[in-house]
């Protein structure tokens, strides 16, 4: 966690002009007297959905057209830290602004379009703008419902942390919101004020709010350690939950190990989602004990593969997810197809199911391998027909089909907004197929759009479905990261750097089974 500068609000804000919305503005002056020309003027309007007329929240953006300065409503809920600032209304929003030409935009989500609309503003006069804002795509109706799994606040903000909780995953689009309890020293996180478990105040307004946690240790503040692992859908903190540097006085030992914490978050029902594109010595012993139920692509990071389809390619299982990290700054979410009604604990057990796709952007509306979808086992004799599609309000490049890492299919975007693509592919040895678009212009935080599908795993009698230089190579790394335990990491014991250096042995090992099954 903390990709990006922990600057205070008022760092982050400083020089954004400011009004005051809701300004009582007196009336125009008697005939004869000069109008003030220095009254602001009022924008204000509905917030819609389109196809069906109801109020409904989102972020907006109000620019001067001729200078390209942003005006926010002083008290209003404000989007942090992104360069391209945006504040939050439910159903309705005001400003007050200088005179002018304005362009006003509301963003929701990522399965809405962009609206925009433009006014001239004159100064003491109020003018109407409702912002109506249409569809690209409705996933719940085929039962896909999205989430972040990953967002902590800092302490320097100058509104009310409960508004934000209410206001902004309903206006984000949000199915599901996890906020990450986490320990870095002495940074003061103001969501952990809030006590760890689900959230029911605060999951009133569209979207279901539960307070994880984020387990973590740093070799040094530019090296990730163990690693970083989220525990969602747990009723009470995982200790410690940070180690090493992380800790409370940055005195602590490294131990216990994450993995060990991801047996224990486990235990209580939870599950476990490893941060930051697996980054961290820890993640291939976690994937191989069966400690890892869904890896977080990007997370506060340009989506990387290479890890995670190395993984994939040792036969293991394991779900995609992702979240935003710091704030809820950019649009990664992770949409997950549950059975029956969708409520927490479905949605939990669709991620892991596998039943998942991440993006940060462009929706991936079809994925089936021999008519079956994300998460499943698909058995064949040697070829299989292989469906997808793909539509995003976010520029894209392709829409591909990735086998075992490699592209083996691919379909150009028409006008970057849409592909669809279906075709018989040979396989001749188990293995894996997922669905990614690639090419993706950059998301409002700077980022490479993307989006990428869960596997569905392809078993061919007679043939094996682990590629033994994946195996390989993960462990050589652990033997590589037990040296570097020996060497630097602290314990407050030899009974405890035992078991540490043993649990990455039992990871080495349990690769060397796959490698004999």
């Amino acid at each position: 966690m903390g990709h990006i500068p922990h600057l205070s609000r008022r760092e982050i804000l400083a020089g954004i002009p400011v009004l005051s919305s809701g300004v009582l503005l007196a009336p125009a002056g008697a005939r004869g007297q000069r109008p003030d020309t220095s009254a602001p003027g009022i924008i204000r309007g509905a917030i819609r959905e389109a196809a069906t007329g109801k109020p409904v929240p989102a972020k907006i953006r109000v620019t001067l057209t001729e200078t390209g300065q942003v005006f926010m409503p002083e008290r209003s809920i404000k989007t942090m830290p992104d360069k391209r600032h945006y504040f939050y209304a439910r159903g309705s929003y005001e400003i007050a602004v200088p005179a002018g030409r304005y362009r006003i935009e509301a963003v929701r989500g990522i399965a809405h379009e962009n609206t925009v609309e433009f006014t001239e503003v004159g100064a003491g006069i109020t003018h109407n703008v409702d912002l109506n804002i249409g569809r690209i795509a409705d996933p719940r109706q085929t039962g896909w419902y999205s989430g972040n799994t990953h967002t902590h606040y800092h302490l320097h903000i100058d509104e009310d942390p409960d508004e934000r909780l209410r206001t902004v995953p309903p206006a984000e689009d949000l199915d599901v919101s996890v906020i990450s309890y986490l320990v870095r020293s002495d940074s003061p996180y103001i969501t952990n004020r809030y006590p760890i478990g689900r959230m029911p105040q605060f999951s009133r307004d569209g979207t279901i709010v539960d307070m994880g946690e984020e387990a973590r240790n740093n070799r040094t503040f530019g090296d990730f350690g163990y690693g970083h692992c989220l525990f969602l859908n747990i009723p009470r903190a995982v200790e410690p939950v940070s180690t090493g540097l992380l800790s409370k006085d940055g005195k602590a030992p490294d131990y216990p190990t994450l993995s060990m914490l991801c047996g224990e978050a486990q235990k209580m029902g939870g599950i476990t989602v490893w941060c930051h594109n697996g980054s961290g010595m820890e993640s291939p012993v976690a994937a191989g004990l069966g400690l890892m139920n869904a890896y977080n692509l990007a997370d506060g990071l340009d989506a990387d593969y290479a890890r995670y389809y190395n993984l994939l390619n040792c036969g293991l299982v394991i779900p995609a997810s992702t979240g935003t990290d710091w704030w809820i700054y950019d649009h990664n979410r992770v949409y997950v197809q549950v059975e029956g009604q969708f409520n927490y604990d479905t949605w939990i057990a669709g991620i892991r199911a596998g039943r998942t796709f991440v993006t940060n952007g462009p929706l991936i509306t079809r994925f089936t391998v021999n008519g079956k979808g994300a998460g499943s086992t698909v058995q064949t004799s040697g070829r299989v027909a292989v469906a997808a599609e793909a539509t995003s309000r976010i520029p894209f490049g392709k829409l591909e089909i990735v086998r075992d890492g490699e592209v083996v299919a691919e379909q150009h975007a028409r006008q970057g907004r849409q592909a669809r693509l279906e075709q018989e592919i040979d396989v001749e040895e188990g293995g894996w197929i997922a669905a990614r678009v690639s090419g993706g212009a950059k998301t409002y935080a700077g980022y490479t759009a993307f989006a990428h599908t869960s596997p569905v795993y392809v078993r061919v009698p007679g043939t094996g479905f682990r590629k033994a230089a994946a195996i390989g190579g993960f462990m050589d790394e652990i033997a590589r990261s037990q040296r570097l335990i020996r060497k630097t990491f602290k314990f407050s014991s030899d009974q405890d750097r035992a078991l540490a250096l043993g649990r990455f042995e039992d990871g080495r090992r349990a690769f060397g089974k796959l490698l004999e099954g």
